[in-house]
């Protein structure tokens, strides 16, 4: 017998699940248009890995639904049981165990997924020291949560007793609690090394408007958690509404997760959104060029070639006078590939101011292309970058 309120329950749920697995799909499009299905990189394993706990939650968690619940019953519901009852709890309380194990191990693939694509563009700079830690503090949660499942009620086949007097057994209070506490502690921590990244990023502002709006979601998915928890554990508010938020909180994981690839998809169709809300800059003049060349002259130690990168890989030795300004680092492609617009990764190099008596046709600057190329001379690194989306 279904608990109250199944066609909404049902909509609601494989709705949520159609919108992921359509996002699943379009990112792993974009990412086989890019490197090729044989070579796909550890998150994008993660996400088809991702699938089969996404969907076996989803399942589950309407087969505790309409199977007319667990072993969580009111004094009430326990006072009427009856053989047919107590039957289709007892198949609830295991789907119940299947459901928590599933919800682990979707958010946890996520939290890796995201992981990755950060090591991988913060890779040689001082953000890559977070991403370890955070990856020790994601890893110490997922072995605490199912040492917390296993161990929290014993013996194990009491999970599914009906009715059973192991409160530990039907409300799963310890282990809610310590899945709370690493689940909610890791969203902060990962949501706090994204958004500087994403700030940093060199993209026009709507499309950083847009790619801050997909990962704060994450703020959602930390809200969703804690409801989660109210629904399940705070006495007031025991109800089986809890399935609905573990839903709503795994399927955001999987949009925040795969949606950033999709934008790039995007781009890659509709070209002329890279230049979106992009801003145009006046440019110097002939005569203002030559004036800031004469009056900053260079030593010879910094007076190097730069080689000029085509968009086909050509190039051609060009002379100019560098002179080393500052520090800096560039967002452009958070999966590495390189291989098209709209993508980004975090480089980090030393700037150079370039100063000429005067501008030729032989050294043009294109803002619709990503040119990236490193030359590495002595002790000291010389990038030319020019970059946009």
């Amino acid at each position: 017998m279904a608990l109250p309120g199944g066609g909404a329950f049902r909509a609601e749920t494989w709705t949520l699940y159609a919108v992921g697995m359509l996002v699943i799909g379009l990112r792993l499009v974009a990412r086989a248009r890019k490197r090729g299905l044989t070579s796909l990189q550890a998150d994008d394993w993660l996400t088809i890995n991702c699938i089969v706990w996404y969907t076996l939650l989803i399942v589950s968690v309407n087969q505790v639904f309409f199977s007319g619940g667990s072993n969580f019953m009111t004094p009430e519901e326990e006072a009427a049981l009856t053989p047919e009852t107590i039957a289709e709890r007892v198949s609830g309380s295991k789907w119940v165990v299947v459901l928590e194990e599933a919800m682990v191990l979707t958010v946890w693939t996520c939290k890796l997924g995201m992981l990755f694509i950060y090591r991988r563009i913060t890779q040689g700079l001082k953000q890559a020291r977070s991403i370890n830690i955070a990856f020790i503090w994601v890893g110490a949660g997922f072995v605490g949560t199912q040492l917390g499942l296993f161990l929290n009620c014993r013996p194990f086949h009491d999970y599914w007793s009906v009715p059973t007097t192991n409160t530990q057994c039907w409300s799963y209070f310890n282990y809610q609690v310590i899945e709370a506490c690493f689940n909610i502690s890791s969203d902060i921590v990962m949501l706090a090394i994204a958004i500087p990244i994403l700030v940093k990023l060199q993209v026009p502002i709507l499309q950083k408007a847009i790619l801050l709006g997909i990962f704060s979601m994450g703020i959602f998915i930390i809200i969703a958690a804690i409801l989660t928890k109210l629904y399940s554990l705070y006495p007031p508010l025991l109800t089986y509404a809890y399935l609905n938020w573990y839903c709503r909180e795994a399927s955001v994981c999987v949009y925040v997760t795969n949606l950033p690839a999709v934008w790039s998809l995007v781009l890659d169709v509709f070209p002329g959104l890279r230049k979106w809300g992009r801003t145009t800059s006046k440019t110097p003049s002939s005569s203002d060029r030559t004036t800031q060349s004469r009056s900053l002259k260079p030593s010879k130690s910094n007076s190097h070639q730069l080689q000029q990168f085509g968009k086909l890989g050509t190039n051609k030795a060009m002379p100019a006078n560098l002179e080393a300004t500052e520090s800096q680092e560039h967002i452009v492609d958070p999966y590495g590939t390189n291989k098209g617009p709209g993508a980004f990764h975090i480089n980090k190099d030393v700037t150079f101011s370039v100063r000429r008596d005067s501008v030729s046709d032989d050294y043009p600057v294109t803002s619709d292309e990503s040119m990236d190329k490193t030359h590495e001379r002595g002790n000291v690194q010389y990038v030319s970058n020019c970059s946009a989306v």
